[in-house]
């Protein structure tokens, strides 16, 4: 790297690339995470020390995706900014990484409503079922119609909330680069943690006025209440190698996090909003924490089997409703013993998603930070 190109990495904060981490196996243990919390609590089964309610479990899973998106999705569109390539590839590699295994997902799921009875050959052309079907198709799969009111829980995939947070993120980190390259990283992120402020803040006031409104679900879709999440990742993607790395200070900040989770618990929903984007200010130094000083044994291990989080998160749920579906109390295990059956399952999906569908889309990338 030129001197010259050393200083405007400096000044835009041009995040700083290291081959050899452990973020791949975070995003899957995070995943995994929210497998194993969603089955206990919709099967009503224990697992381990964890009973449905008790709340005795790891529940920020989503928030460690959002963080390590952040930080990899912010590189991604730098690179394609400094390498001259218009915005149009860094929309494709976006598009290529969520849309195929959410098609494929999508055309599963209706194949599996016709087989089990939820849904007849008629239902396909009820406008409900076409709403379901066009808010998947458009990636925005928060659309729950009655219709699969017997299916499990009722709602094919509630965890898929996620992907237009995710996506409206990918839509205004062209702005932050821009603003990166032509102002300064500092001011970018000073503009980006206003925004983020305000709109944590309006997601908790909506819900301490009213509760489980329409302003709230659909705020709580849209990625303004999670924007802190993903502008940790990148202020750490550009600012990791100043941070202070012993193991001691990590201890300090876990026990932080720590003190900052449980306090969750003694709050209201609007409480836990914001505690828990405060929370996520430690939890982002530990996902980097471990992502670069994670075991080498470990490193390799997600290119040898492959990139399963997105796949896990995509398909636990259905698995879980299936179950439900087909009732629970006629299954001959139970406990533990259920939720690790449904894990592995989940991750029998996960490897078929990632071996048939992720992995090949991601071969028409023109260009790439990493796998993501």
């Amino acid at each position: 790297m030129t001197a010259i190109a050393r200083s405007a990495a400096r000044r835009t904060g041009t995040p700083r690339r290291q081959d050899g981490n452990c973020f791949d196996l975070l995003r899957l243990v995070a995943a995994l995470a929210v497998v194993v919390q969603h089955t206990v609590e919709h099967t009503g089964s224990r697992f381990m020390w964890y009973e449905p309610g008790s709340g005795r479990w790891f529940g920020d899973g989503v928030a460690v995706f959002f963080i390590i998106s952040g930080g990899l999705v912010f590189s991604s569109a730098f690179r394609c900014q400094q390498s001259g390539r218009g915005w149009a590839e860094y929309f494709r590699n976006r598009f290529l990484r969520i849309a195929p295994a959410i098609y494929v997902y999508l055309l599963a799921m209706t194949g599996l409503l016709l087989i089990v009875g939820v849904v007849d050959a008629r239902s396909l052309t009820d406008v409900h079922f076409a709403g379901w079907f066009a808010s998947t198709l458009f990636l925005v799969p928060v659309y729950h119609p009655a219709l699969f009111g017997d299916f499990g829980t009722g709602v094919v995939n509630g965890s898929l909330w996620t992907i237009p947070a995710e996506i409206g993120f990918y839509l205004i980190v062209p702005a932050l680069v821009l603003v990166a390259v032509r102002r300064s990283f500092r001011a970018m992120m000073y503009g980006a943690v206003v925004v983020a402020v305000a709109g944590c803040g309006l997601y908790a006031w909506s819900l301490s006025t009213a509760g489980d409104n329409q302003i709230a679900r659909l705020l709580g879709v849209s990625v303004l209440p999670w924007l802190g999440y993903f502008l940790l990742g990148v202020m750490w993607s550009r600012s990791w190698h100043l941070a202070p790395r012993s193991g001691a200070t990590a201890l300090a900040v876990l026990c932080g996090y720590g003190a900052l989770t449980w306090t969750q618990h003694l709050v209201g929903p609007s409480g836990r909003v914001l505690l828990g984007v405060l929370a996520g200010v430690p939890l982002s130094y530990l996902v980097f924490w471990m992502g670069h000083r994670g075991p080498a044994v470990l490193q390799g291990l997600t290119a040898r089997i492959g990139d399963l989080s997105f796949g896990a998160y995509i398909w636990h749920m259905p698995l879980v409703n299936v179950f439900i579906w087909a009732g629970r109390d006629h299954w001959p295990v139970r406990g533990t013993a259920l939720v690790i059956l449904l894990v592995a399952l989940t991750l029998g999906c996960a490897v078929a998603s990632w071996h048939l569908v992720e992995k090949p889309a991601l071969r028409f990338k023109r260009y790439s930070v990493r796998a993501t």
